[in-house]
């Protein structure tokens, strides 16, 4: 998880031994060795950065939260993210690989981004919709042709992943990934509305979940 100097983690700790938590301060606080070179994507940089950081030793299974205590999105168990955890099935987790920590399908679905055909009012805005397909292509080493048409998850970027799921995808491919979050045009949170739109995709899940 990504913190801030305003969230209080003393919930994950809570969590020991069942869950190890991997805090990354997002702003050099005391206390917190584990810290953001760069502070920007939200909490896209830690996910990216613990995976990078991890990857020959990742643990079986690593659940990727936010930090605070209580999200609105959480709707499994409530809205406390330990309780969230406690519903975690860990062996549909080892049967599928990636899990949604969310359950509620709206926001996300069915369909969230069309690369191919982006609105008018996104086109007049120059919203990040406008350029996802270069986006795409530039996360994944892409070509044209295998950007898809239609994008849709549940939100929140918040999930699940067995080891094995993470190793999917060789080390080059999440160093990439990034590279191009440090490099980009957009601002921090578009870079993070754009993993959030994609962490499925990333884990190897079809681009319409």
């Amino acid at each position: 998880m990504a913190k801030t100097r305003r969230e209080n983690v003393e919930w994950a700790h809570k969590l020991k031994p069942d869950w190890i938590p991997y805090i990354y301060s997002t702003n050099h606080e005391p206390g917190y060795p584990l810290a953001l070179e760069h502070n920007i994507g939200r909490e896209a940089m830690a996910y990216l950065t613990f995976i990078i950081d991890n990857y020959a030793g990742l643990p079986e299974y690593t659940a990727f939260v936010h930090a605070g205590f209580k999200q609105w999105h959480n709707d499994v168990g409530g809205i406390f993210t330990p309780d969230t955890l406690k519903e975690l099935r860990i062996d549909t987790l080892k049967t599928r690989g990636y899990v949604n920590l969310r359950c509620h399908t709206d926001p996300g679905c069915p369909l969230s981004i069309l690369p191919w055909n982006p609105t008018e009012t996104d086109i007049k805005n120059d919203d990040t919709r406008v350029h996802l397909k270069q986006i795409y292509m530039d996360l994944f080493a892409a070509t044209e042709e295998q950007v898809p048409h239609e994008i849709g998850s549940a939100c929140c970027a918040q999930f699940a992943l067995t080891r094995e799921r993470i190793r999917q995808r060789p080390l080059a491919d999440y160093v990439r990934m990034r590279d191009w979050a440090l490099h980009s045009n957009l601002d921090t949170f578009g870079i993070g509305w754009v993993f959030e739109m994609m962490w499925h995709i990333v884990f190897g899940q079809d681009a319409v979940e």
